[in-house]
């Protein structure tokens, strides 16, 4: 029985043609290719992926795969130069996403994560 999405979005494509996992997440695609032709970000990636690594050791969960996040987009703010990464979240937010949060913040102290 195939239950999808556990906040019920639903795969959606948007204008560029990319897929995203919810409606939000590709408005969200479609303003920022906006801001890119009109030159106010620059260097716009898609579902980035950043791995966890502590002292040099990569985090594992304890079946051996890496700890990461995969963002939803990554671009650089042209008006104050900033790096940021965005993840389109809606009204919910679980325990996962909040720790997955805390650990991307203490080791991309760098970047700025946006939830938008």
């Amino acid at each position: 029985m195939n239950r999808g999405n556990k906040f019920f979005a639903k795969r959606t494509v948007c204008a560029q043609g990319h897929t995203h996992a919810s409606g939000r997440e590709a408005k969200r695609c479609a303003e920022l290719h906006l801001l890119l032709r009109a030159g106010e970000i620059e260097d716009l990636e898609m579902q980035p992926q950043f791995w966890f690594v502590i002292d040099g050791k990569p985090m594992k969960h304890d079946n051996g795969r890496r700890v990461g996040y995969k963002a939803d987009f990554r671009y650089t703010d042209r008006q104050t130069a900033a790096l940021v990464v965005e993840d389109s979240k809606g009204p919910f937010r679980d325990d996962a996403w909040t720790l997955r949060k805390a650990i991307f913040r203490a080791l991309f102290p760098e970047l700025l994560l946006r939830e938008v």
